[in-house]
C-alpha cells in the first residue's frame, strides 16, 4: 500500500499547521503499530472539539491511514480531549493515542503555524502522545 507524504497531506489540506501534522503523526504511527492488511483493515476514531484548528486532524489522519469519509472509516466525535482511536479488524488490535497537555500550550506560545508543525513533526511518538496498545474488545 501506498500512503501520501507530509507534503502531499499539506497540499490536499491546503497549507501547513501543527493539527494536521498530529493527525499525520498519529496515523503513521498507528499503520506501524497495526499493520493493517489493506485500505479497509483499519478505522480511526478522533475525538476533538467540533471546531477548527483541533478537526485538522482529520485530515492528517486520512492521508496518513487511508482511513476516509468516502470509505466510512472514519468519524470524527465532539469531545473535549484531543485523542485518536484507531482499530485493526484483521488483528483486532485498538491503538489509543492522546496528545499531551503540553503540546497544545506549546502550538499557542510558538503561534507561528509552520515552526508549529516542524515542532510536531520533530518530536518523537513518546513525546507526542500518551499511547495505549492492546487488544480491542469482542
Amino acid at each position: 500500500m501506498s500512503y501520501l507524504t507530509f507534503e502531499d497531506a499539506v497540499r490536499f489540506h491546503g497549507h501547513i499547521g501543527p493539527y494536521l501534522a498530529i493527525g499525520y503523526r498519529a496515523g503513521t504511527l498507528a499503520r506501524n503499530v497495526l499493520k493493517p492488511r489493506d485500505i479497509y483493515d483499519m478505522y480511526a476514531e478522533i475525538h476533538v472539539p467540533l471546531k477548527r484548528p483541533y478537526t485538522c486532524i482529520a485530515d492528517g489522519v486520512q492521508c496518513s491511514t487511508s482511513c476516509t469519509l468516502g470509505k466510512l472509516n472514519i468519524k470524527l466525535i465532539d469531545s473535549n480531549e484531543l485523542s485518536i482511536s484507531f482499530f485493526c479488524k484483521s488483528s483486532n488490535r485498538k491503538l489509543v493515542l492522546r496528545v499531551k497537555e503540553f503540546i497544545i500550550d506549546e502550538i499557542s506560545r510558538i503561534g507561528n503555524l509552520e515552526k508549529a508543525a516542524k515542532y510536531i513533526m520533530s518530536l518523537s511518538p513518546d513525546e507526542l502522545f500518551d499511547i495505549a496498545n492492546y487488544l480491542a474488545s469482542t
